[in-house]
């Protein structure tokens, strides 16, 4: 069980746990029901010292995924790979502020991310992404109609506000795409070679896997030329490693297309890039 199927299968435990209306039968998952968020996820976390005080009695879904990572892993390396470093706060602003301070906040899902949202432009709730499929992500949430919830939602509603990627690898901060591939890539595709993975990068990215939808399908390996550059560099940019941006179809990026497969819903994980598998990937 890789790090964050740890944590994904903390929380996917939770669902339907419920907060409760006094500090009674916290460890109960529906008992004591309430809205005065009451909760064990609280509880447990200021005895372990992870805030800058008791946070019982408030909102509670920053909260609910720090115990999730706390719980997998303990304070010291749950807090590393959340990017905190304690006592501190548990807001969705701050929890949200440490990913972008490390490069690691964008609007691309990946499995085992702690998911924001926001309303009127304030980040007003999270949770954890346990499944990406090409046009929706699955979430747990903590305080979600006053319990922990399960979610099935659009990936282009704008409720959604974004993405920290946390540091399931034990690699630190930096950009949670490498930097040196990408800059690659988008030579080859013609946009500013910055690195990072903006709107110009992924609309000319989209643009090519377009022109060349119905020209080879499935990718495989063997293949070779550009269409399987622009599928390399679209898995670099969903960190899954291809092994080269060479435009050779090889085993790296077999398995990279493998990885991809296994983690999102309703594809068959052979390794080929076929149109499910394009579409998936590029969101078309």
């Amino acid at each position: 069980m890789s790090s964050a199927e740890k944590v994904i299968s903390i929380a996917l435990g939770e669902v339907g746990y419920v907060e409760k209306a006094s500090n009674t039968s916290l460890d109960l998952a529906t008992a004591n029901a309430g809205t005065a968020n009451w909760t064990k996820y609280a509880r447990d976390l200021y005895q372990a010292g992870y805030y800058n005080g008791n946070k019982n009695g408030y909102e509670w879904c920053d909260v609910f995924v720090d115990w999730c990572f706390f719980k997998a892993f303990g304070k010291t390396e749950g807090q590393l790979m959340q990017y905190q470093s304690g006592p501190l706060g548990a807001a969705c602003p701050y929890s949200a502020g440490y990913y972008k301070a490390k490069g690691r906040y964008d609007r691309e899902p990946r499995v085992g991310d702690q998911v924001f949202f926001q309303q009127n432009g304030a980040l007003v709730h999270t949770g954890l992404v346990t499944a990406v499929n090409r046009t929706t992500v699955t979430t747990v949430e903590g305080n979600k109609g006053n319990r922990v919830s399960k979610q099935d939602r659009d990936r282009a509603d704008s409720y959604i506000a974004g993405y920290g990627h946390p540091d399931y690898d034990g690699t630190g901060g930096g950009s949670a795409v490498p930097a040196e591939p990408v800059k690659a890539w988008q030579t080859w595709l013609g946009v500013k070679a910055d690195g990072a993975y903006g709107a110009a990068t992924r609309t000319k990215a989209v643009e090519q896997a377009l022109l060349g939808f119905a020209a080879r399908y499935p990718l495989k390996p063997g293949v070779t030329g550009g269409m399987v550059k622009v599928l390399q560099g679209r898995l670099y940019a969903l960190g899954y490693d291809p092994s080269g941006l060479d435009g050779e179809y090889g085993t790296g990026t077999a398995a990279a297309v493998r990885a991809f497969q296994e983690k999102t819903g309703g594809l068959t994980a052979d390794g080929e890039a076929g149109e499910a598998t394009f579409a998936a990937l590029f969101g078309l």
